[in-house]
């Protein structure tokens, strides 16, 4: 009787693990249909946040970090999918009379991928509805500014670029009969700035009248 008994006790068990295992060929062309519509709505959800993204990166503005990840996985996700319901449907056309699969376990396979294939999906759609999806880019430290090629002022513009780089040096001036390059010469280190580290937090060009009006200059720096 006890063996008889362990033998029962089996029965449940062994029912519902081959329960689960035969639900993924049952429900195959209902779970492909299912994985079809909750694609679709993907789609539909990701052409929306892209849109936005554009709109905002034509603001200046940059897509966060997250977007670019949910809008990347969406991408790579497309692709799977198309794949696992072009397996599935071909799947589901080999089947005798319609229902009975020819082959077990290759429809076990393929109705598990479909129904693990939903709930990502599922849960990929949860992820997209996004409160922001891009911020301000962060002002440049220069503007760049137009310049002819410098000729002849290495020396110069070593000595110079030796004083911003000392933090002993508060204020520096750049003298010379005019057209021999001060303003060239500036504007080369100007857009240094674009390309190389500084400690600097902003480099503002202004142009003074001559003579100067410190009263003007001083208005336009506030």
């Amino acid at each position: 009787m006890e063996f008889l008994s362990s033998i029962l006790g089996l029965v449940p068990c062994l029912y519902d693990h081959t329960s689960k295992h035969t639900v993924y060929i049952r429900d195959l062309k209902k779970n492909l249909q299912a994985l079809s519509k909750e694609m679709a709505d993907l789609n539909n959800l990701y052409e929306d946040v892209k849109a936005k993204v554009e709109r905002a990166e034509q603001r200046q503005m940059m897509r966060t970090k997250e977007v670019g990840g949910w809008i990347h996985q969406v991408e790579d996700m497309e692709k799977e999918v198309a794949e696992i319901l072009q397996r599935g449907n071909q799947e589901i056309q080999k089947r005798c009379l319609g229902c009975c699969p020819r082959n077990c376990w290759s429809s076990y396979k393929i109705g598990k991928a479909v129904s693990e294939k939903l709930v990502a999906v599922s849960g990929q759609i949860g992820k997209g509805h996004f409160d922001v999806v891009a911020e301000m880019l962060p002002r440049p430290l220069v503007d760049e500014l137009p310049m002819e090629e410098t000729v002849g002022s290495e020396l110069a513009y070593g000595r110079i670029c030796g004083f911003l780089k000392d933090p002993q040096v508060g204020i520096m001036g750049l003298y010379g009969m005019g057209g021999v390059g001060k303003t060239t010469l500036l504007k080369k280190i100007n857009n240094d700035f674009l390309t190389t580290s500084s400690d600097f937090d902003v480099v503002i060009w202004d142009v003074v009248s001559k003579p100067p009006t410190l009263k003007k200059s001083g208005s336009y720096l506030e």
